[in-house]
């Protein structure tokens, strides 16, 4: 006959909220420094919010990518800040472009371009001061039709009204500063698919624009905020308001200090990124919810215990569950961490940390919150007394 498997052998006595002010003051410290870290050095965005360009490459005849040479020749094209790292094989490479502004070195980028796709010849400048408008004048006159061909080679498309009239070599395009900004980033695409293409494949592109990233970056804001309320009204209607606020402070305190372990490390802050900041939301509150129903029950259970005795007795009975939950999802993260690869390296080290934060959140800030929020272990006692009288 099969026996349960016990964590602990023996009656665990542990006396955690003897450590609840050393702890609370050093979570106190982290957080402001996570705080002020934030504000100054600053989150290190990606292209979903920052706005840029990824492009992910394959050495042609699958051969090793020599990155050094790939990264002097992406860097000489003038396109801004560029990094490269490997991507799961030594052939594959993910390149990343700072998000591109429109301005007159993009524009003579798009005449090299023309040169190459096209002919000798091409002349692409900018338009008048303050507008993004964009002149191109070819070798030889084009019609309606030799135009649209002729502006697709650098990633533009123009409407019936920008067509000029008749057959001209010269075509002015209409843009705000925005849109040239954003057509700059499909110009730098192309020019650096002419400068590799002949030692390397194009396997996919990302191009995120500057409006695009601040709407995502808002929306980002948003699903968090209203992640957390819902999380927060949840546990205010299931418990006493005590327990709302105790499970609000755990929850901040778990997404300020992953997001100052984002700006230690400088790991890439994208939407994988802020997946990791919501999963932990929820996985700190679902453990918090787990004990907070144990503190519940022995409440109505033990009439004359104090509270920090009920606390602590609440977190010796959850523990064993608590470790082998926390202990079996460590495990699951390490093996993305060591295994996953770049895409989900910033994903995984944020949901290893919120493994760690999430658990101690729910023993010492919670439960202590608890504590110095004047929770009454007789504030439940009376209802279930007038509950058994009324069934009796």
């Amino acid at each position: 006959m099969w026996k349960p498997v016990h964590l602990f052998a023996f009656k665990k006595k542990f006396d955690f909220l003897r450590w609840r002010k050393p702890a609370l003051i050093l979570s106190t410290l982290i957080n402001v420094v996570a705080i002020l870290a934030v504000v100054f050095v600053g989150l290190n965005f990606g292209i979903d919010f920052k706005g840029g360009i990824a492009l992910q490459v394959r050495a042609k005849q699958g051969a090793a990518a020599q990155l050094d040479a790939l990264r002097a020749t992406v860097g000489g094209l003038g396109v801004g800040e560029v990094s490269l790292q490997e991507f799961g094989e030594a052939s594959t490479v993910l390149i990343r472009i700072q998000r591109q502004e429109g301005n007159a070195q993009c524009v003579a980028g798009a005449q090299r371009v023309m040169q190459k796709r096209s002919s000798a010849g091409w002349q692409v400048k900018p338009g008048a001061a303050g507008t993004g408008d964009v002149e191109f004048t070819a070798p030889q006159a084009l019609d309606g039709a030799g135009w649209r061909d002729a502006v697709s080679r650098v990633g533009l498309t123009i409407v019936e009204r920008q067509l000029p009239r008749g057959t001209t070599a010269t075509a002015k395009v209409d843009m705000s500063p925005e849109q040239r900004a954003e057509w700059c980033q499909q110009v730098a695409i192309k020019a650096v698919e002419d400068a590799i293409g002949a030692n390397y494949d194009i396997r996919g592109t990302e191009s995120v624009g500057p409006k695009i990233g601040d709407e995502l970056m808002m929306s980002g804001i948003w699903a968090v905020l209203a992640t957390m309320a819902a999380i927060v009204v949840y546990v205010w209607f299931r418990y006493e308001w005590q327990f709302g606020v105790g499970a609000l402070v755990a929850m901040l305190h778990d997404v300020i200090t992953t997001l100052g372990v984002f700006v230690l490390l400088q790991l890439d802050f994208s939407l994988t990124a802020l997946a990791a900041v919501l999963t932990i939301a929820g996985y700190s509150i679902n453990d918090t919810v787990v004990i907070f129903d144990r503190v519940r029950e022995n409440m109505r259970r033990y009439k004359k215990l104090g509270l920090i005795d009920l606390l602590n007795l609440s977190l010796n009975e959850t523990l064993s569950r608590t470790l082998m939950t926390s202990g079996t999802v460590f495990v699951a993260v390490l093996a993305l961490v060591v295994f996953g690869g770049p895409v989900l390296y910033s994903f995984s080290i944020g949901m290893l940390w919120g493994v760690i934060v999430g658990t101690y959140s729910s023993v010492w800030i919670a439960c202590a919150a608890l504590v110095y929020l004047n929770l009454r272990p007789d504030q439940l006692r009376p209802a279930d007394e007038e509950a058994a009288k009324a069934k009796a």
